[in-house]
């Protein structure tokens, strides 16, 4: 039986991780599964020695605060890479945790998977891009550009459509999920994604509390969990949130259902904002730093900056759907972007044309198939 250790630090990253490990297993019976993850991984049976999901975070001064648990976790899961012989090493994501982590096990002989590799293509540069080719003997690209990107460098990538455009779907129609949750079928369903990191919940999530305060009846919305650490820290808020209205209610594993139930989504920037443009439902994309890792990413970044954070505008190099970041992030800029938007047809009816063109560009078949038999290809090399 070969062994593969399998790590995936953040919340979407486990989710990615667990369709694979689940498209592996059904081509080979005779497979192992030992790394760093979470719920969705350890439900398909992996072996989970750490789970640093709770830890994730972005900017440049938040890290910080985890920065000792980050490296005691580094030193442990090389000591127990040195110990434990593993026919290969597949990480998801998390570029700062994983890329020094894959270098040492390649320097150990292991066959080296990166999935959803480090976003150099998108908005860093070839250099970078060098320094992850160098470290992987394979890369699992979800986007034709980054597959292009990496093969330009002489990296080995495969490309075979997006994972999500299998993944993204519901068999709940939007009637049934109302019905289910006492929802009216006269008022417009806001669904509200605050993200699954700390920052993001801590930044966010009072915001679009607050947003809801604001509709006074108009609008119903649901909050969607990402995952049960996420329905801890939404439901305690929302139990102090003193303005919170009757007429939202809290959600968890129902993420496409209430996706696809929506007239409009509201959520943090990342891989939700994908998701929805594959099920086709409007969008409005927010974020917000703490001021100080703003300004220094701003400083940092320069030029170099993503003109834009949500991943369908990046895609497109322009803005088919809201995004506000930073300062417009406050609850009456919100509701009165969100009205704009949720009442104007034409511009709705505009949004889902170009989440469509989107989904085509990135649907293919057996994409999920495709990818495993890559990664048992190389297996079967070692």
């Amino acid at each position: 039986m070969k062994k593969i250790f399998i790590s995936a630090i953040e919340t979407s990253g486990d989710l990615h991780a667990a369709r694979l490990v689940q498209a592996l297993k059904k081509q080979d019976k005779n497979l192992s599964f030992y790394g760093l993850g979470s719920e969705a991984l350890r439900a398909e049976g992996v072996k989970i020695l750490l789970d640093l999901t709770s830890r994730s975070t972005v900017g440049i001064v938040e890290p910080l605060r985890h920065l000792t648990a980050y490296l005691r976790a580094l030193a442990r899961l090389k000591k127990y890479l040195r110990k434990n012989k593993f026919d290969l090493f597949l990480c998801v994501d998390g570029q700062g945790f994983h890329l020094p982590l894959a270098g040492y096990a390649k320097s150990l002989g292991m066959p080296v998977v990166y999935y959803i590799s480090p976003q150099e293509w998108l908005w860093g540069s070839a250099a970078g891009g060098r320094k992850v080719a160098d470290v992987c003997d394979l890369i699992i690209s979800i986007f034709p550009e980054e597959h292009r990107f990496y093969q330009k460098l002489g990296g080995r990538s495969v490309y075979n459509g997006h994972p999500l455009s299998e993944i993204v779907k519901t068999n709940v129609a939007p009637a049934v999920f109302r019905r289910k949750h006492r929802l009216s079928a006269a008022k417009p369903l806001v669904a509200l994604f605050p993200g699954s990191r700390r920052q993001e919940l801590a930044n966010l999530l009072p915001v679009l509390l607050e947003m809801t305060a604001l509709a006074r009846g108009r609008e119903q919305f649901v909050i969607v969990a990402a995952n049960s650490y996420c329905l801890q820290k939404i439901q305690g808020l929302v139990r102090r949130q003193t303005k919170f209205v009757a007429d939202t209610q809290v959600l968890y594993r129902e993420n496409y259902a209430a996706m696809a139930a929506a007239d409009i989504i509201v959520s943090s920037t990342g891989t939700i904002t994908l998701e929805a443009a594959l099920l086709g439902t409007p969008l409005i994309a927010v974020y917000k730093f703490p001021p100080l890792s703003y300004w220094l990413l701003k400083k940092m970044l320069g030029n170099k900056a993503p003109r834009y954070k949500a991943l369908p505008n990046m895609l497109n190099g322009r803005e088919i759907m809201p995004e506000r970041i930073q300062r417009g992030v406050t609850a009456p800029e919100l509701y009165q972007l969100l009205e704009k938007t949720l009442y104007d047809k034409k511009k709705m009816r505009k949004i889902k044309r170009e989440f469509s063109v989107l989904k085509s560009k990135l649907s293919a078949r057996s994409v999920l198939k495709k990818n495993a038999r890559a990664v048992l290809s190389l297996l079967g090399k070692n």
